[in-house]
């Protein structure tokens, strides 16, 4: 059975969901699997679980995050049995989830010492495991285990955490990435500092506690009303639930962290962005549709609104020329009109490119914040 196949039940959906939130929090490796470890053991019906980072210099699993196994036990496979590990090394070999009895049978792994040294004394007997990787390198595991009382897993279990492992490998992921950005820059401070985004700050309680260069810039050149507005957006999305929003032509998207020294300290990034934006230009129009370079040209400046006669001026040909050109376009397309040549192939894109012309013709390349910002600092 795999995940595509298994239809998992409303209270399966909320937990995966819930996990799938969690995993979206920009936080450190340990607390994050540490965040969702209860979850999990909940969703497949387990009692015990321990994650470890494969550190490649070291050659050792490593930071270790777990319930219900003691402390002392894994200091134990920390120093000594994951070196005589039978079944981690092969179920690391494997990029998808897999049962621990697929590698190793049940009857042959309780014979070994691993077993009735290590996994016994925290009561582990059934296993199943997630190894994490990009591309080639093992980033990160989940481990989960039934006691002695309980069945073994099944593939029902197998399916669910297939529906998690993309969420699981992107947030291990993630958590690497940031890892990287900390050890180059001193601080959380910094790194919103050296953000190239506008972005703002908030503590738990909703406090502003940091702005970054790029917002004291944009703040400047913005009125007062709109910039009240801004921040009141800012400010209940980060109170929100939500992970973003929109705000005229802007996205507004949050991050949460932590503070490095309080780690107790939630906090959370605001950052304004452009709205992404699909672009028509000569090469799309000759994508998506069966047309020759010089109809594409002509389709853009149509769609900018020139008559026959300005995108002649335009391209140095006779209005005769495009004409014959516009009939042949109109036929190719299927349409009856002007208008529908537009509408056809702009019906979800918002800005048009126009094609280069033998004549001046100036357009803007400009973003629409730095648009934005220049047309108030004007007023």
């Amino acid at each position: 059975m795999t995940s595509s196949s298994y239809q998992a039940t409303p209270e399966e959906l909320h937990l995966l969901l819930g996990i799938i939130e969690k995993l979206n929090r920009c936080i450190d490796s340990r607390p994050l699997r540490q965040l969702v470890a209860d979850d999990l053991l909940r969703l497949i019906k387990a009692d015990i679980l321990a994650s470890f980072v494969w550190n490649e210099q070291l050659q050792q699993f490593e930071d270790a995050a777990y319930v219900n196994m003691s402390e002392s036990n894994l200091q134990r496979y920390q120093q000594h049995y994951q070196h005589c590990d039978p079944i981690t090394p092969l179920l690391a070999l494997r990029k998808n989830t897999t049962l621990v009895e697929q590698v190793l049978p049940q009857c042959e792994l309780e014979k070994t010492e691993f077993f009735n040294d290590f996994l016994k004394v925290d009561g582990l007997k059934y296993g199943i495991n997630l190894h994490a990787y990009d591309g080639n390198m093992n980033i990160g595991d989940l481990r989960i285990w039934r006691g002695v009382k309980g069945e073994p897993f099944s593939m029902r279990e197998v399916a669910l955490m297939e529906m998690l492992k993309p969420h699981f490998t992107n947030a291990m992921i993630n958590t690497r990435t940031l890892s990287s950005l900390r050890q180059r820059v001193s601080g959380w401070h910094d790194l919103w500092e050296q953000h190239p985004h506008p972005c703002l700050v908030f503590n738990s309680l909703g406090r502003q506690i940091h702005q970054n260069a790029a917002f004291r810039h944009m703040q400047t050149r913005m009125p007062t009303q709109d910039l009240q507005s801004l921040r009141m957006k800012m400010i209940k999305l980060a109170q929100g639930n939500t992970s973003a929003c929109y705000w005229g032509e802007f996205r507004l998207s949050v991050l949460q962290g932590t503070e490095q020294e309080t780690t107790d300290q939630m906090l959370y990034m605001v950052q304004i962005t452009e709205k992404a934006k699909l672009v028509i230009d000569h090469e799309f129009i000759l994508t998506h549709f069966d047309l020759s370079p010089a109809e594409a040209n002509i389709c853009l400046w149509l769609m900018r609104g020139l008559s026959d006669q300005a995108i002649a001026e335009h391209t140095c040909r006779s209005i005769w020329t495009i004409r014959a050109q516009m009939k042949s376009i109109l036929s190719k397309l299927r349409v009856g009109s002007r208008s529908e040549i537009t509408h056809l192939i702009t019906s979800t894109v918002t800005e048009i490119h126009p094609p280069r012309s033998s004549k001046t013709h100036q357009v803007s390349t400009t973003s629409p914040l730095l648009n934005y910002l220049e047309k108030t600092s004007c007023q």
